[in-house]
């Protein structure tokens, strides 16, 4: 027979897996375009963090106005596969960061993306039209 600490063990270890299971996603990349536009993603927003003149290399370029914009979960859903698929993409990775390249962070983990990747313009096109 079971004794009365292993019944006890065994709801606490249940109520924990549950807990954990459903607890909302903590899931956030940042993607930096290639003007320096920083996209951050979570499960339900977006923020955008434009670059200023006065950080631009120029001096004149602005990224326009920050934006924090509300996203559905299958809009996440959507530019995470993006993501993910830039990840696998190891031709489109690039060793150092130039200009007009664009940055996935993905945890501790940063993935610089060649210009000339198609997976780089779909996750921009998806990004921008989060924010229209």
């Amino acid at each position: 027979m079971y004794s009365k600490n292993s019944v006890k063990l065994s709801v606490i270890f249940i109520f924990c897996f549950a807990l954990f299971a459903f607890a909302p996603s903590s899931k956030s990349y940042t993607y930096v375009d290639g003007n320096n536009n920083v996209y951050t993603l979570t499960p339900d927003s977006l923020v955008y963090d434009p670059i200023t003149p006065n950080e631009s290399s120029s001096g004149e370029y602005s990224g326009g106005e920050p934006k924090t914009v509300k996203i559905t979960s299958e809009k996440f859903s959507k530019i995470e596969g993006i993501m993910l698929a830039i990840l696998k993409d190891k031709k489109s990775h690039e060793k150092n960061r130039q200009m007009g390249f664009g940055t996935l962070e993905v945890g501790k983990k940063l993935i610089y993306i060649n210009s000339s990747s198609v997976l780089k313009s779909d996750l921009e096109n998806e990004l921008k039209l989060c924010l229209q």
